[in-house]
């Protein structure tokens, strides 16, 4: 058993089947017409002229290729006078007006068609939105490793700058040192003069002392030389200014004696190591370090443990240059427990090269 699927020959659409299979379809000179297409006048009067036992329906599943003909015959004999008559007048109720489906379908299309150019545009933009980000993005992504490699440059520039101004430092403090060194030639030289003139006066008082008479005769004394060194009245009152009770003026007058450059003033100055201004410190340790006061060493490593952070990094400063050990630790800002370790490493290092000290501490007292 087949089955087909016929379409109405006036409006095109598929005819159900049960239109079918209950006689609702027309069929006229091999034309078929829907239940829709036909008015309903035309379908009673083409099924009361139809002979009494013909069937209008055009699909017969069950029957032979003959069978369909004679019923095809049949109601084309029966429905065409009917049909005829009907045609002038039912024309335009049989075949509907497409125009107005043709319009609503035109409509349609064109509101379609402005979608799908608005989705376009849309497109269009997302693309050109693509593009100029992957644009942003590229540009972006250069100009970060031009400022990359700047940032670099900079970096190299500063490390050379630190290291040229390490160079720098290091040669100043050199200098320092070589210009401390010489005052203090110069000192020992107009000392060492100094002794001769006298040594040379003595010899000559001597010689000129008339010989004891008698044996037991007491000797006439020589005349006592002065002990210490001899300062100007500026630098006197300025070393009497150490110990005075006000803080700012035991500054200033370490700061007055700095400017001096003087050697023989390191013992005067070593006690204020101890002062109780950290201000006061801090410029006495400035300046001993100026000085080459390499008999202060031991003092200075002391100071490493003391309370303020200023004064202890100070004193490393000056470690390092009264010693020529390089050795550094973070003492103003570090743990407890690093800047310990970093005490007792100085502690270690002095006591295994303290001998190269013990000679200018005697003298610095």
């Amino acid at each position: 058993m087949s089955m087909k699927i016929y379409f109405c020959d006036v409006c095109n659409e598929s005819i159900p089947q049960d239109d079918l299979e209950k006689n609702r379809v027309t069929t006229v000179k091999g034309k078929m017409i829907c239940a829709k297409c036909v008015p309903p006048a035309a379908v009673a009067a083409t099924a009361a002229s139809a002979p009494a036992g013909t069937v209008t329906p055009v699909m017969a599943a069950s029957a032979g290729a003959g069978g369909a003909i004679a019923l095809l015959v049949a109601i084309a004999l029966g429905g065409l006078g009917t049909f005829f008559a009907l045609q002038a007048k039912n024309r335009l109720d049989v075949a509907p007006d497409l125009a107005p489906r043709l319009e609503d379908v035109t409509r349609t299309c064109d509101r379609l068609l402005e979608d799908v150019s608005a989705q376009n545009k849309r497109l269009d933009a997302i693309a050109a939105s693509i593009t100029k980000i992957e644009g942003d993005v590229a540009a972006n992504r250069e100009g970060g490793a031009e400022q990359l490699a700047r940032l670099e440059k900079v970096e190299r520039s500063l490390l050379d700058a630190k290291s040229q101004f390490d160079l720098v430092r290091s040669g100043r403090d050199h200098v320092e040192q070589l210009e401390v060194s010489q005052k203090k030639l110069d000192h020992d030289l107009e000392e060492l003069k100094a002794a001769m003139s006298d040594v040379r006066k003595n010899m000559k008082t001597l010689a000129a002392a008339p010989a004891p008479t008698e044996p037991g005769a007491p000797t006439p004394e020589a005349p006592k030389k002065e002990e210490g060194p001899q300062f100007d009245a500026e630098t006197k009152k300025l070393i009497a200014d150490l110990t005075n009770k006000d803080p700012s003026a035991r500054w200033s007058a370490v700061d007055r004696l700095a400017k001096k450059r003087d050697v023989r003033l390191i013992p005067s100055l070593l006690p204020l190591l101890e002062d109780s201004d950290a201000f006061v410190q801090f410029r006495v340790i400035s300046t001993l370090r100026e000085l080459n006061a390499r008999s202060a060493v031991s003092r200075l490593i002391k100071l490493l443990r003391d309370g303020d952070a200023i004064v202890r990094g100070e004193a490393l400063d000056a470690l390092v240059t009264l010693t020529g050990n390089p050795q550094r630790f973070d003492v103003e800002s570090g743990p407890p427990a690093e800047r310990e370790k970093g005490v007792k490493g100085w502690e270690e290092w002095y006591e295994k090269n303290k001998s190269r000290f013990q000679e200018d501490a005697a003298v610095g007292g």
